[in-house]
């Protein structure tokens, strides 16, 4: 018998980017863009932050699940709680 793994959806892309003063990434996430701080912070970007807003170029796979990962409480946390079945 296999054990079934539930996956969480990856943003097609993610762009480095600076809101404010802060540096960090973005991204599009459920329909919301999402900005992810370099400090750890996340931020869906309301239309009024858009002056504020600096898109840069594309951050590659790695960064991109970094980001995933973080969102959902870490790489650990999404490991250690995923649902196992018996084998």
């Amino acid at each position: 018998m296999a054990a079934t793994v539930t996956q969480t959806q990856t943003p097609s892309k993610v762009f480095y980017a600076h809101l404010f003063e802060e540096a960090g990434v973005l991204s599009k996430v459920r329909g919301e863009l999402v900005f992810f701080s370099d400090a750890g912070d996340i931020t869906t970007v309301e239309p009024s932050m858009c002056n504020f807003l600096t898109v840069l170029g594309e951050v590659g796979l790695a960064d991109c699940q970094r980001l995933m990962d973080a969102m959902h409480g870490s790489y650990a946390k999404i490991a250690c709680s995923r649902p196992m079945m018996e084998v």
